[in-house]
């Protein structure tokens, strides 16, 4: 059973039982989860982390807003 932490009312990381994988989530009003990164924990304490290209992309050219 993965661990839930929130660090705010709308993120949240889920950990894996064994500690070496951690997804951090973004939830919308809706309550659905957008994953944002994950980091994966290795047995010397190293990290090595995924962040979605559409961060990066928001990073660099700023967010886009959604069309209705």
């Amino acid at each position: 059973m993965a661990n839930e932490a929130w660090l705010d009312s709308t993120g949240v990381r889920v950990t894996s039982e064994d500690g070496r994988t951690s997804y951090l989530y973004e939830v919308d009003s809706s309550g659905s989860r957008t994953r944002r990164e994950v980091p994966e924990h290795k047995a010397d304490g190293a990290t090595d982390t995924f962040i979605s290209s559409r961060d990066l992309d928001d990073l660099f050219w700023g967010r886009r807003e959604k069309r209705a």
